[in-house]
C-alpha cells in the first residue's frame, strides 16, 4: 500500500529530478495523512504508525531533504496543485480499502512497511511505473 508510483501520471509536464523527488515525498506525505486519519481510530495503531513514521524519517534522510527542497516555479506550483486535486479524489478509494481491514492490524502492518521502506527505492519504482498486470 505504501507507494507513489502514480506520481508521473499526475504531472502536467515532465519533471526534473529535483521536482520528481520533491513530488514523491509530497505524495508520500499525503498518503501518510490518510493512514494517520485511519489509525487515529485505534490508540495502539496510531502509536505504531507514529513510531514507524519517525523511524522512516531517521532511515531516509533523502526523504527529509526532499521535503525541505521544494523547487520554486509557477509551473511546478500548478503541478503540485493538480497532484493534490487528483490525490484528494484517490484518497476516497484509499479510505474505502483501509476501512475493510481491522484498524489495529492494518496500522501495525503499515508500521512494519514504513520501517522497512526506503525512499530511494520508492522513487526508482515510481520512475519505472506500475508493475505489469498478468
Amino acid at each position: 500500500m505504501l507507494s507513489f508510483a502514480a506520481v508521473p501520471a499526475f504531472a502536467q509536464a515532465p519533471l526534473s529530478d529535483a521536482q520528481a523527488t520533491y513530488m514523491g515525498a509530497h505524495v508520500f506525505d499525503r498518503q501518510l495523512e490518510v493512514f494517520r486519519e485511519f489509525c487515529a481510530q485505534d490508540r495502539a495503531g496510531a502509536q505504531a504508525l507514529d513510531t514507524a513514521v519517525m523511524q522512516f524519517r531517521l532511515n531516509n534522510p533523502d526523504y527529509v531533504a526532499a521535503k525541505e527542497s521544494k523547487p520554486q516555479s509557477a509551473d511546478f506550483d500548478a503541478t503540485v496543485k493538480a497532484v493534490d486535486a487528483q490525490f484528494d479524489r484517490m484518497a476516497g478509494t484509499m479510505r474505502t480499502q483501509l476501512a475493510a481491514q481491522p484498524v489495529g492490524a492494518q496500522c501495525a502492518s503499515l508500521g512494519d512497511q514504513l520501517r522497512q521502506a526506503r525512499f530511494a527505492s520508492m522513487l526508482e519504482q515510481a520512475k519505472r511505473g506500475p508493475p505489469a498486470t498478468p
